[in-house]
C-alpha cells in the first residue's frame, strides 16, 4: 500500500485546490459556455451560469439560483485553499478537527457544483423546447466537471490526513504509556533495595572467639597464689 507523508498530502491539497480557482475564474473570464442559436431569428448567442444579465434568446428565469450557487463555490474554494495554505506553514494547527472541517467542505463544495451543472443543463433542455433554440456545449464547460473532481480529490486527502492523525495520537497515547509504566517499575525497584544481613555463623563465632580471649579471673588468682608459695 503507497504510504504518503504529511507534507506531500499538504502539497497535493494545495496543488488541486489552486487549480480549481483557477479554472474557475478562467470560467468566469470565458463566457462561452454555451452557444445558444435561436431557430426564429437565426441569430447565435454565447450563454454561461455566470453572466447577470439575460439574453433575448433565453430570458433569465431560474437562472439566479445557478448563479448564487456558483459564487457560494468560488467563495468556499477561495476559504479551502486559504486553509490549506495556514496548515502548510503551522498557522492553524493540524488535529483531526480541522481536517474533517476541510473535508467536508471540499465535499459540499464538489456536490454544489455538480448540482449547479445539472441544474444548468437541465434549464437548457427546458429552455430548448420553451424558447425554440438550439445550443452547442463548448470545451470551457467540462473544465467545472475538473473542478468537481478537484474538490473531491482535496476531501478524500483531507479524510486521509485526518485517519493518519488519529492514528498516530493513538500510537503516542500507547506509547507513553508504556514509558510511564516501564518508569514506575524502575522507581519501586530502586525504592525497595535488599538490605544484606550478617550471617550468623560470623557474629557466634566472634562471640565464642571473643570468650576464649579473656581468661577466667579464678584461674588468674591461683595462678598468682602458686607462684607465691
Amino acid at each position: 500500500m503507497l504510504h504518503l507523508s504529511n507534507r506531500s498530502i499538504q502539497a497535493m491539497k494545495i496543488l488541486f485546490s489552486s487549480w480549481n480557482i483557477v479554472l474557475l475564474i478562467v470560467g468566469i473570464i470565458i463566457d462561452e459556455w454555451v452557444e445558444l442559436t435561436s431557430e426564429r431569428k437565426n441569430t447565435k448567442m454565447s450563454h454561461s451560469p455566470w453572466m447577470m444579465c439575460c439574453t433575448k434568446v433565453w430570458p433569465e428565469d431560474g437562472l439566479e439560483i445557478i448563479r448564487i450557487m456558483m459564487i457560494l463555490i468560488l467563495y468556499l474554494s477561495f476559504i479551502l485553499n486559504l486553509t490549506f495554505g495556514l496548515e502548510s506553514t503551522y498557522i492553524i494547527p493540524q488535529n483531526r478537527y480541522i481536517h474533517l472541517i476541510t473535508a467536508s467542505l471540499s465535499f459540499l463544495s464538489g456536490v454544489l457544483m455538480f448540482c449547479a451543472l445539472l441544474l444548468y443543463y437541465l434549464k437548457l433542455r427546458q429552455g430548448q423546447s420553451l424558447y425554440l433554440f438550439s445550443y452547442r456545449i463548448s470545451w470551457i464547460s467540462f473544465t467545472s466537471y475538473i473542478n468537481v473532481f478537484f474538490l473531491f480529490v482535496c476531501g478524500i486527502l483531507s479524510l486521509l490526513q485526518c485517519k493518519q492523525s488519529h492514528s498516530c495520537s493513538c500510537l503516542n497515547s500507547h506509547q507513553s504509556s508504556i514509558k510511564c509504566k516501564e518508569f514506575g517499575s524502575s522507581i519501586e525497584a530502586i525504592s525497595l533495595p535488599e538490605h544484606p544481613a550478617m550471617p550468623r555463623s560470623i557474629v557466634r563465632m566472634h562471640s565464642m572467639d571473643s570468650k576464649e580471649d579473656v581468661p577466667n579471673k579464678p584461674q588468674i588468682q591461683t595462678r598468682r597464689v602458686t607462684w607465691a608459695l
